[in-house]
């Protein structure tokens, strides 16, 4: 919503209420925004992120126990998951699926709605008075806040209606509590409250940072991350108009006996203050005495003489600390004040102010012996004179005198970090629970032994935050009638928890805010918690909490800190700083280690100064805080029900996060590792019926210790991760094979000799199938089903019947063809696949995310059915994660169909062999009839028996990210007819296992077999990778050029030019990271969508109807349709499935940067969340969370995207305007290309449309023209792109979408549009279509190139197929040089491949065979070119014989189709130039169009200059060809010639092409 177009009605109400996209996957809906954090118990969750913090020098200027003044920009992660962490019950599916539909609560801050709207300023009207704003700027605040502040929402509580119009007066604002105060101020009160009086000290002060107090407010507080955050959540305008008018900087120090603030400044703020909150503090525990009772206990006497002053005074609120005498027994900790030891704090108050220098020393002393240090001892003291002050004004009161105003005393343990607010584990400086965080995280000892079960009393500083707001508006004027709250000696019988008596009135109120108000937690929860981020994020190892928490201290410091190289002690920590610094990642940057190390030092001193109160067993009594809870209960925006009951293990987690990233200066770009709610990380999954599983437990070997198991895995994972990331690689020598079998046997052989029973539990092995029993090779029932199949029996006798083959013989090829193919697992062998894959995939990514509503719906629509997984083909893991999955989440554990060729990749296949994989020769054409009939009833009886199988519909793995088209193996028929038709017989009864009983019941459950009127079930998976481990490999195959490892000796058909060389950068990386150590989650994270269950008898009947209703099509095509039809409707659901990662977007835009030679990294972020918005508006779920910034998120993509290889920062320091490009090799290209194609796919009709309104030339198009265009690019692009849409339902709704943005605007009374947006009339959306249509732009280029190769068919009857992409290459780096295209991508032979195929179906060119039209001379030579004669050759096509059934498309053939502009199209030239009208948009067509348009004709010229040589290269080999055939083969020849075996050079270097 646009706030500044409204008036002053609409403002209240936008202020009160916005909203989100109802289909984002994390949307709010009726978001207040007021009320940005509501009841946070069921609030949304988000990873947060964060880029980097500063830590200050001073330690001065907050409360709450040791917190350091520390100006942080960093956000961190997210809130707690719900109480029950057990994965909900089959029965209650159905509810939670509904559930989810539910708008969840309003979460801490919202997505920032990126619109494309102009804003308008509004006058501003001047308050009362005239004080000095925060931001003194000449320019007028957009927002006029008059009309705001005398409304309230009608949900406005107690707490919000007191604070209306109240003017507040607020100390300690630049530290971490008082940070959280102003934060809930604004966020919460927003335009409704008065003015907030900011006491901070003048940059003159030596012992304050340089600067004026609007700077500091500026440069330490609205810079915060928590600042920034919520200004991007309620906008930039509004924020700064709140801050304009609402925050007021006041000059001044509470040391100073007039606080020295102006004349002016008192008289405004005893004129107009309301509130004094009071957190301001000398945070260094071993201050000099006297400076201590300065700040702490003189400074509060100041405060509260200023507050005797106010006209107005309504309520004062001390912030002070719970941890005040250590020497207070265990058991109830009254809210009370305890006396001092040393003696009536009045005369202890003289005695200090009037010490000499030389004797302070001396008292300091005296004081020890009582209080650990001067900070406890000052705010005790405080407390005290306090209650003193408030007796004296009552006897004033009572003499006539001035009323006394309310005081409350806050009282908190450990503040930690945020829960919800500001933000998931928002920091801000070192308190004693931060410090204990920070030094885990660095290896160091914090927690005692023998603590473990002690409870950790930490406060969430937002709990904290609302209980102190809350509580000024809660008390009241006490009168004269009250007790002073010290405390009482209880009777042995009286009741704990409350020594209040009751009716009686005691003043001022304390509040102590501890963990008793909440749900505890352990330090051993709290512990292994955090251990838990700390060794997931960086290189630090910590023993488990088992080994940390014993009651033997000298067997835990002589076993554990030796194995973990921990310090036992903080005098110890020193010698640790500068390692750990390294250790956590932060290296390269010189500041670095002492921000890191002064942090190290200050959380040491803050822990250690804590030591004497953690390992006390104290209950704090909590009833003020009760009270105060029923309180806040009826104020939306301020109620503590949310934090009853936290889940404590997230938010450590979080908490960790945060501390990492806002104090010890984590790496850039990091994120949390939290999961959103109603998602879950199947690698550390929430759920204990999942995460307590098999896989998880330690092996117990009889031979190997545990050491040596540990290592061996490690070789393992090592190998195994080699394969995957070089499978061409030849390094991997007899040792190394040798050393991975007999690591993977003895793996086997532990699993398999395991003594215990849990293997073999039925609760389990219920969803293993037929590896609930040990199987293993000797499968005689299902050898018997597949031999007896009737498919089997009839392609048998058709062998002998026409060959004479013996029936033995067959019998047995049959039986040899079995063998090959069948899956050869076993129970223990699944157990250890499962293990072996979980430690795999912990070493690969981050985690791997899945949303929770996925699975119980899944779960539930596949009951009682045969499921078969269809997970799309990105990579080799692809069927494996699912296979994992399944196993993690007790799903149905399918068997795997691969391709033959997946069985000789050495350990991958091994690990496929065990996890349950059968080998399908998938090429139909090199599979014979037996061998297709004995796939076909393996994969029947496999469905049947076992209940799940996982297969893939593509050919391979997708080499550019996107979805491919379907390939036609045959497998997809075999699943439909074992599920429709029965071909099987009962297995013989000499067999008498278990499995033969189920076979016998299947095959006897009444007149029909059972096993055909149980239903299949698809299901489609879309698995996202922010980065593959094959990506290098792929991206050799599509470039068409040689691995690194066999660059030399490789001799296949290629001809790569200086565009596809390594940059140098690349090979610098390998040389630095190749050290045969892993990297931990280098590959990011990985997201699982699933979609809607596909029931196959169902969309079998559905493609009966509609082909029985086309009536065009053979009977004999019935099968291949319904087939078809099936695969689409996959297709469609794996589509919709998709769940986008921010890589994506961040990889697009900068690979939008080349046509201006980067963009400044400010435009990026601008581009990447106007991405973000669009694909949230699509209802695509996006892995980013509303309080994530886009530069954590940008410098989280460009580490993923390998930013120091692939793309160039100009300058040394990183800001809004330095510029980002890509390194312009064509592997670098590729890199970032993969990534960004993701978005292609979900964008693609925008795409299509962008591109036809950039291209389309004059101001006025008609719709048909539109339509025709639209068309034109569909079709051209059919075999390149898969379409889950309908094409003219897209074109209408994008058609609609541009009217109504005034980008095209319908002229009256006729079906035509005039285009509306130029780059001069809105910059920012014209841009913004540019960047959408910059999706399809390279591959526009590649089918233009190859068109234009295609030219060589003008003087060659024909050319081998296989040549086109070598050619279309070669053309690629001509044009590229001459700077033709600015796209690395035409380079692509996979491009290249696809228009080939997509001209060939659209009847541009024909295909035919070589024996068809070659001698068998020029047979031969193609032979030793590398050319076989089974490939076709392919000629041009008679455009006037093209049916017009074959110009249309095969989904909308019906007469009311608009043809597209392929039927006017003669020839392969005039393809080439109508492709060339879609280039760049409209003005550069019409600048560039006189030269390229005879890039067409200057291809064939340059083409023709090839074929030119004085003695061809028949003629050196003696053969006298033809000249048609002599021409062909000089080409072959001429572009195999540069790359020779024995000096391979590039063909660009032949010609003299220069990059």
């Amino acid at each position: 919503m646009a706030l500044d177009n409204l008036n002053g009605d609409e403002l209240a109400s936008s202020w009160s209420q916005e909203k989100q996209p109802e289909d984002s996957p994390h949307a709010v809906v009726e978001r207040p925004v007021s009320v940005i954090v509501v009841n946070p118990e069921g609030m949304d969750a988000h990873a947060i992120m964060d880029d980097e913090s500063t830590l200050e020098t001073n330690t001065i200027d907050e409360d709450s126990n040791g917190v350091s003044t520390q100006a942080s920009s960093i956000h961190d992660s997210a809130p707690t998951s719900p109480k029950d962490d057990k994965m909900p019950s089959d029965q209650a599916i159905e509810t939670q699926i509904h559930a989810q539909d539910t708008p969840p609560t309003p979460t801490p801050t919202p997505t920032p709605t990126i619109q494309m709207q102009k804003q308008t300023n509004t006058p501003v009207i001047a308050s009362a008075t005239k004080p000095r704003p925060v931001d003194e700027v000449d320019e007028p605040s957009r927002f006029d806040l008059s009309a705001l502040q005398n409304i309230l929402p009608e949900f406005a509580g107690p707490v919000t209606r007191f604070y209306q119009h109240k003017n507040i007066l607020l100390t300690g604002a630049t530290g971490f509590v008082g940070k959280a105060v102003l934060w809930k101020l604004l966020q919460a009160l927003g335009p409704n409250i008065g003015k907030i009086y900011v006491l901070i000290r003048n940059g003159s002060n030596k012992r304050s940072k340089v600067g004026r107090p609007t700077d500091r407010i500026r440069n330490e507080i609205l810079s915060n991350k928590a600042f920034i955050s919520l200004k991007r959540s309620i906008g930039a305008d509004l924020f700064d108009a709140i801050v304009k008018e609402k925050i007021i900087p006041i000059a001044g120090d509470i040391i100073s006996p007039d606080l020295s603030i102006t004349e002016e400044d008192r008289e405004m703020i005893t004129r107009d203050v309301n509130v004094v909150i009071h957190c301001a503090a000398t945070l260094d525990y071993h201050e000099r005495l006297d400076l201590s009772l300065e700040t702490n206990t003189l400074g509060t006497l100041r405060l509260m003489d200023l507050a005797d002053e106010c006209k107005n005074m309504q309520a004062f609120v001390h912030m002070s600390l719970a941890y005040l005498n250590a020497n207070l027994p265990d058991g109830n900790i009254q809210e009370r004040v305890y006396p001092m030891e040393l003696g009536d704090p009045e005369e202890l108050l003289k005695e200090i102010v009037g010490l000499e220098l030389q004797d302070i020393p001396k008292a300091t002393q005296r004081i020890l012996g009582h209080y650990p240090n001067t900070y406890t001892f000052t705010k005790a003291l405080t407390e005290h004179l306090i209650l003193k002050r408030v007796d004296y004004n009552r006897l004033e009161e009572v003499q006539g005198g001035k009323t006394q105003w309310p005081v409350a005393i806050v009282r908190a343990t450990q503040v930690g970090g945020g829960a919800y607010e500001p933000l998931p584990g928002w920091v801000d400086g070192v308190t004693g629970a931060n410090g204990a965080i920070v030094l885990m995280g660095n290896g160091i000892q914090v927690l005692q032994p023998d603590i473990g079960d002690t409870k950790a009393d930490i406060v969430p500083v937002d709990y904290l935050a609302r209980i102190v707001i809350g509580s000024a508006a809660y008390i009241q004027p006490p009168g004269s009638k009250f007790l002073l709250p010290y405390n009482e000696i209880l009777a042995n019988n009286a009741p704990v928890g409350n020594s209040n008596i009751p009716h009686i009135q005691y003043f001022p109120i304390i509040y102590q805010v501890s963990a008793t108000s909440i749900d505890s937690v352990s330090w051993r929860k709290v512990y292994e918690s955090s251990r838990h981020y700390w060794m997931r994020t960086t290189k630090i190892t910590l023993p488990t909490a088992k080994e940390h928490f014993v009651s033997n201290k000298t067997f835990f410091k002589a076993k554990i800190f030796m194995r973990n190289h921990m310090h036992q002690s903080f005098t110890s920590v020193s010698t640790t700083i500068n390692t750990n610094i390294g250790v956590n990642g932060n290296t390269g940057n010189r500041s670095e280690p002492s921000l890191a190390s002064r942090a190290i030092e200050l959380a040491t001193r803050v822990v250690e100064a804590n030591q004497p109160f953690i390992r006390h067993r104290w209950q704090f009594e909590n009833q003020n805080v009760k009270e105060m809870h029923s309180f806040l209960d009826d104020d939306y925006v301020f109620s503590l029900n949310g934090y009853q009951h936290i889940n404590w293990e997230r938010y450590v987690a979080n908490y960790s996060y945060g501390a990492h990233i806002y104090i010890t200066q984590g790496p850039p770009g990091s994120r949390s590792i939290t999961v959103p709610l109603q998602w879950d990380c199947a690698l550390y999954s929430k759920f204990s019926n999942a995460k307590n599983s098999i896989i998880d437990r330690q092996i117990e070997s009889v031979i190997f210790s545990a050491s040596d198991i540990e290592k061996r895995t490690e070789r393992m994972l090592t190998q195994i991760i080699m394969s995957l990331e070089k499978p061409d690689n030849e390094s991997r020598d007899k040792k190394m094979i040798e050393e991975w079998v007999n690591d993977f046997d003895a793996s086997l052989d532990d699993w398999c000799h395991d003594d215990s029973e849990i293997l073999k539990d039925g609760a389990t092995t219920a969803d293993l199938g037929r590896w609930s029993v040990s199987v293993g090779e000797d499968d005689q029932s299902l050898k018997v089903i597949v031999l007896n199949d009737k498919r089997v029996g009839n392609s048998i006798r058709q062998i002998i019947d026409t060959s004479g083959v013996p029936q033995q013989t067959v019998v047995g090829e049959a039986f040899k063809v079995l063998q090959r193919m069948k899956e050869r697992t076993q129970l223990a062998y699944v157990w250890f696949a499962g293990a072996f894959l979980d430690s795999l995939f912990k070493n690969l990514f981050t985690s791997i995310r899945i949303k929770e509503g996925d699975l119980l719906k899944m779960k539930e629509s596949i009951k009682g059915k045969n499921v078969v997984y269809v997970p799309v083909s990105k990579t080799i893991l692809d069927q494996l994660l699912v296979w994992y999955i399944c196993l993690r989440y007790h799903l149905p554990v399918p068997a795997i169909v691969c391709d033959e060729a997946l069985a000789l990749l050495g350990p991958i296949s091994d690990i496929l062999r065990i996890a349950g994989a059968y080998f399908v020769r998938r090429d139909q054409s090199t599979r014979s009839p037996l061998n297709t009939a004995v796939a076909a009833a393996y994969t029947e009886a496999l469905l049947h028996d076992h209940g799940a199988l996982s297969m893939l519909i593509e050919k391979a793995r997708s080499r550019t990210g996107r979805l491919q088209t379907v390939y036609r193996d045959g497998v997809l028929d075999m699943i439909i007819e074992a599920t429709l038709e029965r071909n099987q017989t009962k297995p013989t009864s000499r067999q008498s296992t278990q499995l033969q009983a189920q076979y016998q019941e299947a095959y006897d459950n009444g007149s029909s077999s059972s096993l055909v009127s149980k239903g299949t079930l698809f299901v489609p998976i879309n698995i996202t990778y922010e980065k593959i481990p094959e990506l290098r490999t792929l991206i050799d195959q599509v470039l068409d050029q040689k691995s690194r490892a066999g660059a030399a000796s490789a001799t296949r058909l290629t001809a790569p030019s200086t565009f596809l060389r390594p940059s140098a950068s690349f090979v610098g990386r390998a040389a630095n990271k190749d050290n045969g150590t892993v990297e931990q989650g280098k590959y990011g994270r990985v997201y699982i969508g699933i979609g809607d269950s596909v029931d196959l008898k169902q969309r079998v009947q559905e493609a009966h109807t509609e082909f029985e209703k086309d009536g065009t099509m053979a009977i004999n095509e019935k099968q291949a349709y319904s087939t078809e039809y099936v695969a689409k409707a996959i297709q469609k659901h794996q589509h919709r499935a998709a769940i986008v990662s921010p890589v994506s977007l961040v990889a697009a835009a900068v690979l939008f940067g080349r046509a201006t030679n980067g963009l400044p990294i400010g435009k990026i972020y601008e581009y990447v969340e106007w991405l973000r918005a669009e694909i949230i508006e699509k209802g695509i779920s996006l892995d980013w969370q509303a309080e994530e910034d886009v530069e954590t998120v940008v410098a989280y993509a460009l580490n993923l995207l390998d930013a120091k290889t692939n793309i160039i920062l100009d300058g040394k320091r990183i800001t809004e305007f330095t510029n980002v490009r890509v390194m312009d090799h064509a592997d670098n290209i590729m890199d970032l290309s993969y990534m960004a194609n993701q978005l292609v796919e979900i964008l693609l009709p925008e795409a299509f449309f962008a591109v036809l309104y950039l291209s389309t030339g004059p101001k006025r198009v008609s719709k048909d023209d539109l339509l025709r265009q639209f068309n034109f690019l569909v079709h051209l692009f059919k075999d390149e792109f898969v379409y889950p849409w309908d094409k003219e339902q897209e074109f209408y709704r994008l058609l609609e979408w541009y009217t109504k943005k005034d980008i095209l605007t319908l002229a009256e009374g006729d079906n035509t549009y005039y285009k509306t947006l130029t780059m001069d009339s809105d910059h920012t959306v014209y841009t913004q279509i540019c960047l959408i249509a910059s999706f399809l732009y390279p591959t526009l280029d590649a089918y233009w190139i190859t068109s234009c190769s295609l030219s060589a068919l003008r003087d060659l009857p024909y050319i081998p197929r296989k040549i086109v992409p070598i050619l279309s290459q070669w053309i690629a780096a001509h044009l590229i040089s001459g700077r033709r295209t600015i796209y690395r991508e035409v380079l692509s032979t996979e491009a290249s491949q696809n228009a080939v195929d997509n001209f060939l179906v659209i009847g541009f060119i024909d295909a035919v065979h070589p024996k068809t039209k070659l001698s068998p001379d020029a047979q031969i030579l193609l032979l030793e070119l590398g050319v076989t004669t089974n490939e076709d050759l392919v000629m041009v096509s008679n455009r006037e014989n093209i049916s017009t059934e074959s110009e249309v498309d095969s989904n909308k053939a019906n007469a009311h189709e608009h043809p597209d502009s392929l039927s006017h199209l003669k020839d392969i030239a005039a393809l080439c130039h109508e492709i060339e009208r879609y280039r760049f948009g409209a003005d550069a067509q019409t600048r560039n169009h006189g030269q390229n348009a005879q890039v067409f004709d200057k291809c064939q010229n340059q083409i023709r200059s090839i074929l030119r040589a004085e003695e061809s290269y028949a003629t050196q080999h003696g053969m006298e060809l033809i000249r048609d055939e002599d021409q062909m083969i000089q080409l072959v020849y001429s572009l195999k010639a540069g790359s020779g075996a024995s000096n391979p050079r590039r063909v660009s270097e032949v010609y003299n092409l220069k990059s």
